[in-house]
């Protein structure tokens, strides 16, 4: 009798747990996997070959502005829909291409998370190769943007685990909003109306300057005031490694800029690269100035890469993506 009980409790142990285990993993999907920048594209041979292929690199491939040497806005892997197994699900970023006579109307759909968590999948068809070319020249910028977004949400949605609360607190204190800091950087200089936080190794830098000051006219949005104030500021407050030498913007390099909104505030992005002054140091830099109208001040976040002799891209867009994870206080 007492072996039947056992028995009997054990059984009903086991049945609790199976229940327990699919109420808390009912629902839940694998991380993605694959590198930083990476989009896996799904379409067959001869169309990858053919001029759809051509044109579907030289969007995904086009050149990333703002570096000192080039590199490709996104990286490609290609593989055939009938090696579309389980191990390639999971990928971060996915790409499906078809043409089929069976297909109505072109047509490009995204769906968020389809095979794993924080994934990026985007299903692109038409009914003949040069419907979907028309498609792809049509939608490049709209391609491009949903796969960057979906790294940049990964970085955040990663770096908002692991703040640096140092750095985050006093982000807020002195700006009244917040950043997430992963963990590495640290806070190199504390100024009235200067940050500078930066990650060295003994090989890199990663660094952003965050400085304010009084907004007085709309000139002061202009892309020769934004790096006039810049030069001012580092000059002021970023040494370089020898006597007389400053971090300044590099004059020769094109400088892009581009108003925009910045999370409900007027501003502007400017990108180029930055040398140090009286030596032989360089990379590229990417800011945001917001104004600040609550307070009737400007502010910028002035993020950039030291990295000699190898690529940046990923360096730089972690700070973007922090930069991006500003959210404001109610202070």
């Amino acid at each position: 009798m007492r072996k039947i009980i056992n028995i009997t409790l054990l059984c009903g142990l086991v049945i609790v747990s199976a229940v327990s285990c699919k109420k808390t993993t009912k629902g839940l999907r694998p991380v993605v996997t694959g590198g930083s920048g990476e989009v896996l594209v799904l379409i067959n041979d001869a169309l990858w070959e053919s001029a759809v292929g051509d044109t579907l690199k030289s969007i995904l491939n086009d050149t990333q502005l703002g570096l000192p040497q080039d590199e490709p806005v996104l990286d490609v892997i290609h593989i055939n829909h009938n090696a579309f197994s389980s191990m390639f699900k999971t990928h971060r970023s996915i790409l499906d291409l078809r043409v089929s006579s069976k297909v109505e109307k072109s047509n490009l759909a995204v769906k968020d998370e389809l095979y794993a968590k924080t994934q990026s999948f985007m299903k692109v068809e038409a009914k003949n190769n040069k419907a979907m070319i028309e498609l792809l020249l049509e939608n490049r910028n709209k391609i491009v943007a949903y796969f960057l977004l979906g790294e940049r949400n990964r970085k955040i949605k990663t770096f908002r685990r692991n703040v640096v609360q140092e750095i985050f607190e006093k982000v807020k204190s002195k700006y009244q909003f917040t950043l997430s800091f992963p963990s590495g950087y640290k806070i190199n200089k504390d100024e009235s109306d200067f940050l500078w936080i930066s990650n060295e190794t003994p090989t890199t830098s990663q660094g952003m300057f965050i400085y304010s000051y009084d907004y007085l006219s709309e000139d002061m949005f202009s892309k020769d005031q934004i790096i006039k104030r810049r030069n001012n500021l580092l000059k002021k407050y970023v040494p370089g490694p020898s006597e007389g030498s400053y971090m300044a913007t590099e004059m020769s390099y094109p400088i892009l800029s581009r108003q925009f909104d910045f999370e409900g505030n007027y501003a502007y992005e400017t990108r180029g690269l930055w040398q140090v002054e009286n030596d032989f140091m360089g990379g590229p830099f990417v800011s945001v100035t917001f104004l600040d109208e609550k307070n009737n001040r400007v502010i910028c976040m002035d993020s950039y890469v030291y990295y000699p002799n190898n690529n940046k891209r990923e360096m730089l867009r972690e700070l973007e993506a922090i930069m991006y994870s500003y959210d404001k206080t109610n202070k």
